[in-house]
């Protein structure tokens, strides 16, 4: 049987790709890239890696995040 250390990247992996099948399945994939990441976050999916699975960077996806932010208080 594999050691823990063995398994949690794997386990990684695996909640990525679930999450990513849960955006398909909930319609998402006409939204925008702020919108899917925000939904991959909500998930659990730390920010800069859901900005490569949406091929983004987490710099990008930061300034879009702090910018909507400003829009919601004006």
């Amino acid at each position: 049987m594999a050691g823990s250390d063995e398994e949690s990247p794997w386990a990684a992996v695996a909640a990525r790709a679930l999450a990513y099948q849960a955006m398909h399945l909930a319609g998402l994939a006409d939204k925008s890239i702020l919108q899917r990441a925000q939904f991959l976050m909500t998930l659990g999916v730390p920010r800069a890696d859901a900005a490569a699975m949406l091929g983004s960077n987490d710099e990008s996806l930061r300034v879009q995040i702090n910018q909507a932010k400003k829009r919601a208080t004006k």
